[in-house]
């Protein structure tokens, strides 16, 4: 009796174990995806034909890229089951543009993008329909950004660090009044109640939020936003050309003196950069009245102002592992002073500024890495389809840089579809330096 038990004992669980077995391979079994994308309803949501889509394993890092058929389909076949993320990128010439839609546009280049960032993908996916959207390309662009900082014990740490903005059109255009936003949001893709599917804050649940789902499509969320002074034709930035905005506007290849009266020693100042002729620093100084060890001041460099300081640092400190994402923008003071501001959802202290998708001119989403590290998506794809990173990681030497398209006549364009993936790469800090 004992002796059959047993038996019966084993051949159960010789079973369960075939089960389990069984279900795995199901569950890593590839499958098909077919992803379908159109026009946003401006352009009568015609299909899209001839653009590139990429899908990122979230979990291993994976990447396929497909073209969308005449019939506006990407068809992926036999790709491993996981949750995804889709950047779709459109670039029309005026050309296409008129014979798509039947009028001619003010740009001879026009881009769509569009993304899905949280996409589970099993045997049961329905095919995904992705709404393809644009916004003007801006004669302003982010061209550099250097969060990632330099070596802890031989370099600047996160002292080093600097935005560039490029005039990237064939005019002059000035700098005075451009603000620079640094955003909000959540750092994981763990979704909870506050939050959205894809992990990112759900604001139409913040505190005194009466807007509803608005609140996520309409708006981006800043922590702190700093603004180039001028009286409107002060700072004037030639075609081609740049403005470096420095943390701390110092040679930082060399020793110097904090606040503190401390000496400062660069053991290698290959791996930094002298920010010493920047264009503009941030001076948290004056506006706090705390003065930071390392917020040294740069006499003979012009001073950003303060339009929003919400998070609580002494400097602009950029995030090192690229959790935070940046846009600028112009409106005029009164605009800005009507801004709204909230608490995050979870109902931290902090309030966060509530800035319009329509006035944005320009956005970088950046994000950790595109496996576990992966950032929710902070701006809207017409803004930014896509995100860059630094894969060699922080503190180490190098920056996310846009992609030179061309050169005309000696003037370098820049690459700006308006998504990030295909239009930045990492490289060695260098400001005014190009890829």
């Amino acid at each position: 009796m004992k002796k059959t038990f047993l038996i019966t004992i084993v051949f159960m669980l010789g079973l369960l174990i075939q089960s389990c077995s069984n279900n795995d391979d199901e569950a890593l079994k590839p499958v098909n995806l077919t992803i379908t994308l159109k026009y946003d309803e401006t352009f009568n949501s015609l299909l899209t034909k001839n653009s590139t889509v990429v899908i990122v394993n979230n979990e291993t890092g994976n990447k396929y890229t497909v073209q969308t058929d005449t019939n506006g389909i990407a068809q992926f076949n036999q790709i491993i089951p996981g949750t995804y993320s889709v950047s779709a990128t459109k670039v029309m010439l005026a050309n296409e543009f008129t014979e798509t839609f039947g009028y001619t546009p003010s740009e001879a280049e026009i881009n769509f993008n569009g993304t899905e960032t949280s996409l589970t993908v099993n045997t049961e996916t329905a095919p995904v329909s992705i709404i393809m959207k644009t916004s003007k390309v801006g004669d302003f662009v982010i061209k550099q950004i250097y969060y990632g900082g330099s070596d802890t014990k031989k370099g600047a740490v996160f002292r080093d660090q600097f935005i560039e903005i490029y005039n990237n059109s064939n005019e002059v255009q000035y700098a005075d009044g451009l603000y620079i936003a640094q955003l909000y949001g959540t750092n994981v893709t763990t979704v909870f109640a506050y939050t959205l599917s894809t992990g990112q804050f759900d604001w139409s649940k913040s505190e005194e939020m009466t807007i509803g789902d608005v609140a996520n499509k309409n708006y981006v969320y800043a922590s702190n936003v700093l603004q180039i002074p001028g009286n409107g034709t002060q700072y004037p930035v030639q075609p081609g050309k740049s403005i470096v905005i420095a943390q701390n506007a110092i040679n930082h290849q060399s020793n110097y003196i904090d606040n503190s009266g401390k000496s400062v020693s660069i053991l290698n100042p290959e791996l930094t950069v002298d920010l010493s002729t920047s264009d503009f620093e941030s001076f948290l100084g004056t506006y706090s009245g705390d003065l930071y060890q390392f917020d040294v001041q740069n006499p003979a460099v012009p001073d950003l102002e303060i339009a929003y300081w919400g998070n609580g640092n002494n400097d602009m400190i950029l995030d090192p592992s690229g959790r935070q994402s940046f846009a600028i923008f112009n409106m005029n003071a009164a605009a800005f002073a009507s801004l709204k501001k909230y608490k995050n959802p979870k109902g931290d202290k902090n309030l966060y500024l509530q800035i319009p998708n329509t006035v944005l001119t320009d956005g970088v989403e950046l994000t950790k890495d595109l496996g576990s590290g992966l950032v929710p998506k902070k701006l809207p794809a017409q803004i930014d389809g896509g995100n860059t990173y630094l894969p060699s990681g922080s503190y180490s030497s190098k920056s996310v840089m846009r992609k030179t398209k061309t050169t005309i006549g000696g003037r370098v364009i820049l690459q700006d579809t308006n998504n990030s993936t295909n239009d930045f790469v990492e490289t060695k800090a260098n400001p005014r330096g190009f890829n």
